[in-house]
């Protein structure tokens, strides 16, 4: 499958609300084919998602990926990617968490932004069939970042303070690290 473009700012498909997806179609498919396949090769930095309108299209879709400890390999990380149709935030946790977020689209810009700590989402899968998720820590922000991106909202509207370089970045981790 293609890969996609991702589009950045200042893109005006970026600030617009995407459409519903009414019934799944091959084209709604396809299109889940192409986000999996954009979100795999986004290695720098890493993508943890990716909305219909980071590649242009303006569809209620996405793809978010669920990091957890590998099993198989001591200290490092594997994923379960999850494509998501029309998602809704159903319910929230009181409890936010502020940390930092980059995004895709937003090249070379980080910030720290609230968000809750636990969320409850119904979305539907590519074959149409309804799908509740609870997710939580980063799997809960990335989620929230994702439909942002679908509702026409940029995590740089909802930075805390000032944004951060890449390199700034790199020192913020460093620093954690020490």
């Amino acid at each position: 499958m293609p890969v996609r473009q991702i589009v950045t700012i200042p893109d005006p498909v970026l600030r617009k609300k995407a459409q519903k997806v009414s019934g799944i179609r091959e084209e709604d498919k396809k299109l889940a084919r192409d986000l999996l396949d954009t979100l795999e090769v986004a290695k720098d930095p890493e993508g943890a998602g990716i909305a219909a309108t980071q590649i242009g299209v303006s569809k209620k879709m996405c793809v978010v990926r669920n990091f957890y400890p590998d099993p198989a390999k001591s200290g490092e990380y594997t994923h379960e990617d999850y494509v998501l149709i029309n998602p809704k935030i159903v319910s929230t946790s009181k409890e936010t968490e502020i940390d930092y977020e980059g995004c895709l689209s937003v090249p070379n810009v980080y910030g720290k932004v609230a968000r809750y700590k636990k969320i409850k989402v119904d979305a539907l899968d590519v074959s149409g069939e309804r799908i509740k998720i609870k997710a939580q820590d980063f799997f809960a922000r990335t989620i929230q970042h994702e439909i942002d991106h679908l509702e026409g909202i940029l995590f740089t509207d909802r930075v805390i303070g000032d944004v951060i370089t890449e390199q700034e970045m790199d020192a913020v981790f460093a620093q954690e690290e020490q």
